[in-house]
């Protein structure tokens, strides 16, 4: 509803008023005066009334008083001849009919509708980081299709995430790691695919096809610190950054042996995998994801996960910090519960316009309505994050804008 002007109405002296007048005259007739009180009575000079002739004292009929039994003007009633206490209209008050200030708009603190439109989310910037180290071509992973590779099992949950109209809402890139060839340990500068809206056409025909044969190493670290690189000197804008890392093995390609390194070897890798996570979580907003794909219970693999998805800032709810993904159909659930997750990480609204009366917005989130709050912390609602042209949900409302992906901001205004 767009802003309403309420005209003001002023009163004026109804017509035959006189204003100041109460109802006594006097006239001058020769020697003789008239002098009327406003009842119908007159007095002349000259004779023996003294009075008005309507029961006053001193009306000349030798009686106190004025004739009537009543002491007043003559008309039987305290007042002003009308009959009524008040203001000669028969009613208590302003005469409008109405208890209050005479306009009946509930102008206290009644908030009237100004604005109502839908917002969606600024859409975060994900980037997959997906190993297609040799042993990614391993077949068993999928017990409903043992012939399938960890690869094609892969693909196909990157493709059922990006292709279900999600690319609309997500801006999707990839990276794979290591470049091509036998026990290769490189890792590009560059992205596979930059990130983008409306990406997965290109996602999917840029990196490896279902049914490509994928081999190299799997330098790890390298490729945190090569894709932590891309995403902190990437232009996102207001949007969330976000890596998702997918991967099968342990961390390989460090030491005098790549691909054999030794414990200690190893160790120092993880470790320096675990502060470019760190720093990239703490100093440069990018939250990181691990997904595990069919991760030993023993082993170095299944440390090295756990203790990269705390250092990313997105550790899962439960025993496990990183996703587990021991057959195809976990690994596409998983991959939809990041997603999902990450989404609502993104609780950032921004706004076409600014509110006129920013205190009285509000923003609706399926059926819930929610207020500005002081705390995003430990709140419910909503806060101002860049002046009055961005919203942050906090708490409930941005899990709420998780499953819903979309919300209703009205701003309101107060005309009291």
């Amino acid at each position: 509803m767009s802003l309403s002007l309420l005209a003001a109405l002023s009163l004026v002296p109804a017509c035959g008023d006189s204003g100041v007048g109460d109802g006594n005259e006097e006239s001058a007739t020769g020697d003789e005066t008239a002098t009327s009180n406003g009842d119908g009575d007159t007095m002349e000079a000259g004779t023996n009334d003294q009075g008005d002739g309507d029961g006053d004292p001193g009306d000349g009929d030798g009686d106190p008083g004025d004739g009537d039994g009543d002491t007043g003007d003559g008309d039987g009633d305290t007042g002003d001849g009308d009959g009524d206490t008040g203001d000669g209209d028969g009613d208590t008050g302003d005469g409008d009919g109405d208890t209050g200030d005479g306009d009946g708009d509930g102008d206290g603190d009644m908030a009237c509708q100004e604005f109502a439109g839908e917002v969606a989310p600024i859409p975060p910037s994900v980037m997959f980081l997906l190993d297609r180290s040799g042993s990614m071509m391993e077949q068993g992973f999928d017990v409903d299709d043992p012939g399938k590779t960890r690869w094609q099992a892969l693909y196909e949950a990157v493709e059922a995430v990006v292709s279900n109209g999600s690319d609309a809402t997500i801006a999707f890139g990839a990276k794979t790691f290591s470049t091509q060839g036998q026990g290769a340990c490189g890792v590009s500068n560059t992205p596979d695919v930059p990130i983008a809206i409306d990406n997965s056409n290109v996602l999917l025909s840029t990196i490896p096809g279902p049914m490509e044969v994928v081999n190299g190493g799997t330098p790890t670290n390298l490729a945190i610190e090569k894709t932590m690189s891309i995403m902190e000197f990437f232009d996102a804008g207001d949007s969330d950054k976000f890596i998702f890392l997918i991967t099968d093995g342990r961390i390989q390609c460090v030491g005098e042996d790549p691909n054999n390194p030794t414990e200690e070897e190893e160790a120092q890798a993880l470790a320096d995998a675990v502060a470019v996570l760190d720093d990239g979580f703490t100093n440069l907003d990018v939250t990181t994801y691990v997904v595990g794909i069919a991760p030993s219970m023993f082993g170095p693999i299944e440390t090295q996960l756990e203790e990269m998805a705390i250092a990313g800032g997105a550790p899962k709810d439960g025993i496990e910090s990183f996703y587990r993904a021991d057959d195809a159909d976990q690994l596409s659930e998983a991959l939809a519960a990041v997603v999902e997750d990450s989404y609502g990480k993104s609780c950032l609204l921004d706004l076409e316009e600014e509110p006129f009366f920013p205190d009285y917005t509000k923003v609706v989130v399926g059926d819930v309505s929610y207020d500005l709050v002081d705390d995003c912390d430990s709140e419910d609602g909503f806060i101002y994050s860049m002046e009055y042209s961005q919203l942050e949900l906090c708490g409930a409302a941005c899990d709420d804008l998780a499953i819903e992906q979309n919300a209703e901001v009205q701003f309101y205004c107060n005309p009291g």
